[in-house]
């Protein structure tokens, strides 16, 4: 299968490491992933900010409680990930505690364990006020993602109804702008993208009226799910890190 075309899906530029960035104390922050659970196996944790952060974000002030309450030790790797923005900042859980077999998981066990719930807390002052969110934790997700598992539901033609598209699990939050919509003519349909229902809903309305035809979802091949899952490979994947997704993922749907 050939790359994926640049010309249609434009993918935005990758994440960078937080720079200092001029900014005031935030009104507000939301965290994905958004939804009541996560798996055992979660990977990365994503922060977006009202306004950039005037400094990296203070990992001494990021915890990861237990059920009791109590802060779950080595649970994060020191080092936040950030968008150029500033706005936006990436937790990554432990990997060596997540993959079964190696020394940390041996020694310490997951971070999360299914059945459990969890919480994060952040209280750097940067913030303006702490921020938390709690999940249930579930069973570990351990395959890659398949498109063809995806539920399409279409909208009528002639209108610019949004196109629904069904995931059986979430989406990393980026994901959002790594789905295209391809049209009849081959070219790629202009909208908006949202991602919805805890990242499990991935929503598209269009700039025109829908037009009759055959479509395709264009799914790029670096799409990840908050488990570190991705296209070619599941995150627990032998030589996984080392494997390069080039392949993109696509899904065949007709508009009546």
């Amino acid at each position: 299968m050939r790359a994926p075309s640049r010309a249609i899906l434009n993918w935005p530029a990758s994440a960078a490491l937080l720079a200092l960035v001029p900014g005031l104390a935030l009104a507000g922050a939301s965290v994905t992933p958004s939804g009541p659970e996560v798996a055992e196996n979660l990977l990365r944790i994503e922060l977006h900010f009202d306004q950039p952060l005037t400094a990296p974000l203070d990992m001494a002030h990021v915890v990861l409680l237990d059920s009791a309450g109590a802060p779950i030790r080595d649970a994060f790797l020191d080092l936040p990930l950030a968008d150029r923005s500033g706005t936006e900042a990436t937790l990554l859980l432990h990997p060596g505690r997540i993959k079964r077999g190696v020394g940390p998981n041996v020694a310490l066990g997951p971070a999360l364990r299914s059945g459990e719930s969890v919480t994060l807390r952040i209280d750097d002052p940067q913030l303006g006020r702490p921020l938390e969110q709690r999940w249930q934790v579930t069973a570990p997700l351990r395959q890659r993602i398949d498109p063809q598992q995806w539920t399409v539901q279409t909208a009528r033609r002639g209108g610019r109804g949004p196109l629904l598209v069904i995931l059986p699990a979430a989406l990393d939050g980026a994901a959002r702008d790594q789905i295209a919509v391809q049209g009849p003519d081959g070219l790629r349909v202009r909208g908006t993208a949202t991602l919805a229902a805890g990242e499990r809903e991935w929503r598209f309305t269009p700039a025109r009226n829908w037009r009759p035809g055959a479509y395709l979802l264009r799914i790029h091949p670096q799409i990840e799910d908050p488990q570190g899952n991705r296209l070619c490979s599941a995150f627990e994947q032998d030589a996984q890190s080392a494997e390069r997704c080039e392949d993109e993922g696509k899904l065949a749907f007709a508009i009546d």
